[in-house]
Parts: C-alpha cells; structure tokens; sequence
C-alpha cells in the first residue's frame, strides 16, 4: 500500500511537470509572476545581512577611550592595559602613548610644524577598550564605561556609541522592512497561486466530475493541483534567485567604487546556500498553501449530480 502510494505521488507530480511545459509560456507567466512578487523582499533581506556584515566589519560594538592620568607613567599605563584585557567582559585593549597620539594629530590636521614648537605635550596616555561581543546591549556597554572612569588611573572616559545606536536602528528599520513586505508580497503571491487553480479547477470540472463518480476520494482528486502550486512557487523562487542574482552584479560596480572613495573593500555579497535552500522551502511551502486554499474553496462546490 505505502509502494503504491509513493508510486502514485510520483506519477502525479511526472504529470503536473509535464502538462505544464507543454504550456510554456502560461507556465512562464505565471512563474515570473511569483518570482517579481518574491524579489522585492528578497533584495531588502540581501540589503539587511550586509548592513549587518557591515556593522561586523567596524567590530559591532562601541570603543572606550580611557584618558589617564597625567600623573601615570607609561610603563604603568601598559601595565593598566594588560591588566584590563584580561577582564572577562573586555575583548581588547590598546594602549595609545602622548607622543604616539601628538604624532597622528599632527599629522591628521597638518600641523607637523606647529606641534614642534610646543615645550610639553598637553595630551595624555590612552587605551582604547573593544568591549566583549557579548555585551551587545548599549545599557551594558554604558555601565561598563563608568566602572571604567571610576578606576582611579582614570581622569576621564569616552564612550563612541552614537554610530553603533545609529547603525542599530538602521538595522532593526530594515528588520521589519522585510518581515512587513515578506508578509504582503507572500499574500500577493498566494492570491496569484489561488486564481491560477481556480482556473485549473474550471478547465478540468468535468475530469474532477468523472473522477469522482467513480469513486475517486478528494485527496486523490487535489493531488494534481496541490503539486501545479509547488511547482509554481519553485520556479518563482528560482526566478527570483535569478534576478537578485542579476540586479547586484549591476549594482555591485557602484557599491565598490563608494566603498573605494572610504578606503574600504566592501562589496555587496549575495544570498548564501542557507538563504537559497530556505527562500526554495518557502516558495514551494507558499505554492502549496495557495493550492491548497484555492482547492479547498472550489473544489467542494463540483459534485456529480
């Protein structure tokens, strides 16, 4: 009984693929259809992991700059640093000399000339502090900031946070952006799939009525029609793959050369095979619901009389 139920399932999915691409450009239609419908939210999903791959790059989280006494030598500042990298919740810590921080200012402002002229050096010794990966809260991070400032080697501390919240909205702005139009184009995508069938539906009402006069159950009447959905939403998902694929080959040149213009290799990086498998799963897992429906509403209303 199960060989002649997987049996059946084959031949009936063999003759949905084949009853199709003997109609290749409805078929086709109807796929591109889909495939535009799913792009949209793939290419903002695409936009969100390398934002997010993006905000990886710059460490994805904020830096402290602790600014020492002047009292502090800088052997027992290099000694502070050490001792502070070892602390569970710091990533790394980079000590900055007076002199070191003179030269790079100097040479930021243009000012080689000026700063030889100064009898002391009016800036102090440094360290910069990449807090630990797992304090991705800014609450956290801002609470490890004063207990930092607190220590008494300590004159002052300065979170650079401003850029992390920014990127983190930018982020969560884009998170609900594709949940938003995933929802809605997966609803466009389901109501083209229910009228696609309905269609189907019309066309063969008159097999449907034979099939069931001899005895042919409901399941067994809907099985063609659930597998035309599947195979409609596979192919949608494969267009759309196509052209997300497409569209950043065109838009990539422009992204690297900004990113050139901030000394930065980025370039925008496509769907991987994690995201491709699942943007497949759902396709297919969209085209059946929506035959499903469509069946479910239609089907019940074509009885032999």
């Amino acid at each position: 009984a199960l060989q002649s139920y997987v049996n059946h399932h084959r031949k009936t999915a063999n003759f949905v693929l084949k009853e199709q691409i003997q109609n290749p450009f409805a078929s086709l239609f109807t796929a591109i259809v889909i495939g535009i419908a799913f792009v949209l939210p793939v290419l903002l999903a695409i936009v969100l992991n390398n934002i997010q791959a993006l905000n990886f790059g710059w460490d994805g989280s904020a830096k402290i700059t602790l600014f020492l006494n002047d009292s502090l030598s800088e052997s027992e500042a290099i000694s502070l640093t050490q001792e502070l990298e070892r602390k569970n919740n710091i990533s790394s810590s980079l000590f900055i000399s007076k002199q070191h921080a003179l030269n790079e200012l100097a040479q930021l402002v243009e000012l080689e000339r000026a700063a030889s002229y100064l009898d002391d050096n009016p800036l102090p010794h440094s360290i910069v502090i990449s807090p630990h990966a797992s304090l991705v809260d800014i609450a956290h991070i801002e609470a490890l900031t004063e207990r930092l400032e607190a220590l008494p080697e300590v004159d002052s501390a300065q979170l650079d946070v401003m850029w992390v919240r920014r990127l983190s909205a930018i982020t969560s702005f884009f998170e609900q952006a594709v949940w938003l139009v995933g929802i809605m184009l997966s609803m466009a995508v389901l109501l083209v799939l229910g009228n696609t069938i309905r269609l189907a539906i019309e066309n063969k009402k008159e097999e449907i009525i034979v099939l069931k006069l001899v005895g042919g159950t409901d399941a067994f009447v809907c099985r063609p029609f659930l597998y035309m959905g599947m195979f409609f939403g596979l192919a949608g998902s494969l267009i759309a793959i196509a052209l997300a694929t497409m569209i950043l080959g065109l838009l990539n040149s422009s992204v690297e050369e900004i990113a050139r213009s901030y000394q930065s290799q980025f370039s925008l990086s496509g769907l991987n095979f994690a995201s491709t498998i699942l943007l497949l799963a759902t396709g297919t897992g969209l085209g059946w619901l929506g035959s499903w429906l469509a069946v479910r509403k239609h089907l019940k209303h074509i009885e032999p009389t």
